[in-house]
Parts: structure tokens; sequence; C-alpha cells
């Protein structure tokens, strides 16, 4: 999901009227090198005009998408998506309504760089940004562990986003007629 702002005549950005338009979009992470660029292509601009041109990024294509879509090079994560629905959240004039867009991702790219030895998304080594509010941003650039207590291995394994393990449990506990949601433990 992403959301955008409305412009102050409660116009959509093009960029929620394209996704509207054509069903599928494509969602990049965001990190604090690609920040400039980031501000640049928030600026309210006339219809048409290309956002990759005006904050100098590159462009390649989704793969998996029926209709191609541009991506950002640069950003180490990238999703593909069809669209799902779009949330419309009021806002206070002179400022326009905020489009929180949501889709189902159909097609992950990940830059093997920002990888750990066993295959997890690094966080530190994206640096990715978020607003926070007012002019404010925040860059993460270090991460830490709380695992759920008493969760089950199938719940855990769930939460960690490892299908691998998550769907060697369910297969573990078929084998052995138990589910994976009544085995206790962290994984």
């Amino acid at each position: 999901m992403f959301s955008s702002n409305q412009t102050p005549s409660r116009q959509q950005k093009d960029t929620v009227r394209n996704v509207e338009a054509t069903g599928v979009f494509c969602w990049q992470l965001a990190t604090y090198a690609l920040r400039e660029a980031v501000n640049i292509t928030a600026e309210q601009v006339p219809y048409g005009v290309d956002e990759f041109d005006r904050a100098g990024l590159e462009k390649e294509y989704s793969t998996v998408l029926a209709t191609p879509v541009p991506m950002v090079k640069a950003s180490p994560i990238k999703f593909e998506c069809e669209y799902y629905t779009t949330l419309r959240l009021p806002g206070n004039p002179p400022m326009g309504s905020a489009d929180v867009v949501v889709g189902k991702v159909v097609g992950i790219h990940i830059d093997e760089g920002v990888l750990t030895d066993d295959g997890k998304i690094d966080v530190s080594k994206t640096q990715p940004i978020a607003r926070c509010g007012y002019y404010d941003y925040a860059v993460v650039r270090e991460t830490f562990q709380m695992i759920v207590p008493g969760g089950t291995k199938d719940t855990l394994y769930g939460m960690e986003g490892s299908v691998r393990k998550h769907k060697a449990a369910r297969e573990a506990g078929r084998r052995m007629g138990v589910s994976a949601e009544d085995e206790q433990g962290p994984p």
C-alpha cells in the first residue's frame, strides 16, 4: 500500500489516477539515498509530467504485470502489485484528502546486496525512510528483535515472513497428524 495526498483543489494525484485506471502499480522502498528524489516526486505538477525524468531517476520495468509499469531502478526492494482498493481519508482544507491505495503483491524484486547470509532483508543495508509528520522524516539504520511470547511455531514463522519455514511447519504437522498451530515455542 501507499498513500498520496490529494491536491488543495481535492483532485487525486496522477499516481492514484493511473493506478485506478490501469489496475496495476509498483511500490518501491524509499531509502535515505533516494530521499531527494522522493521529495521531488511529491511536488504537484501538471498531469503527464514524467516524475522519473524530473527527479533524475533511472527506470526499469515490471516483469510480472500484464501492463509494464516503470520502477525506480536504484531502489533495493520493489513490489509489482495488482490494484485492490482506494481508501479516501478526509482532509482539512486547503489540503485535500489522502488516498490510501492497497494492492496485492504479485512480483517481488530484491537486490541481493541488501540480504543477510541466510537470505533475509537486512533493513540497515536498505536504510528506509519514513515520514514522521510535519516536515520530519526518520531513517532506519538499526533494528532489534522481539519475539512474541507464547506464539506457536506456525504463527511465529508467519510473522517472520519465512514462507519456507511456514510451509515446512504445516507439512510436518500434517505428517504427524498435528496442526502446526498446536506446537508451542520459538522457531
